[in-house]
């Protein structure tokens, strides 16, 4: 669900030129709020949805995507991104993924100077987030040819019946 809920709101354009809030150095980066202050948010669904945990998805290196949240099973848009390990986050935080490019502009990102609140004194934004492929789309696609499949099966046995 986590990934889906990214994937959709990635797709519908909803994290482009969006403000990242909150960096913490030796932490992590985080955005996702259309507000831009930390406050704002919803998942693709609406609302929030439930935490999944699983045991290989840790907070395990720099580069892991997250969801930010304000407690149990109250995930929405917000994410961030981490600057190195932080194990003290798994079971609480839901892991979606990893970068796989641009840790260059993840080193960048960490150096920047912050106020006492954690707000970068530089405004960093997504330009946007491009999707190579979407599984979910591959999945639905692949259910709805499963779905004709039993269904034709299903008339061809009607019609064998009739006989």
């Amino acid at each position: 669900m986590t990934c889906h809920n990214f994937l959709l709101l990635a797709e519908r354009g909803y994290y482009d030129n969006l403000k990242f809030h909150r960096l913490i150095i030796s932490f992590m980066v985080q955005g996702g709020d259309p507000k831009g202050i930390g406050t704002g948010g919803e998942c693709a669904w609406g609302g929030e949805f439930e935490d999944e945990f699983h045991p290989r998805l840790r907070h395990k290196d720099r580069g892991m995507l997250s969801m930010a949240n304000s407690g149990p099973d109250t995930n929405k848009s917000q994410f961030f991104i981490t600057f190195g390990k932080c194990p003290h986050l798994d079971d609480k935080h839901n892991v979606f993924g990893r970068l796989v490019g641009g840790m260059e502009v993840l080193n960048r990102i960490e150096v920047i100077k912050t106020d006492r609140k954690d707000r970068p004194n530089e405004e960093l934004y997504t330009r946007t987030i491009e999707i190579f492929t979407n599984p979910f789309d591959e999945k639905d696609e692949t259910d709805e040819e499963e779905r004709e499949r039993l269904e034709q099966e299903k008339e061809e046995e009607e019609r064998k019946r009739m006989m």
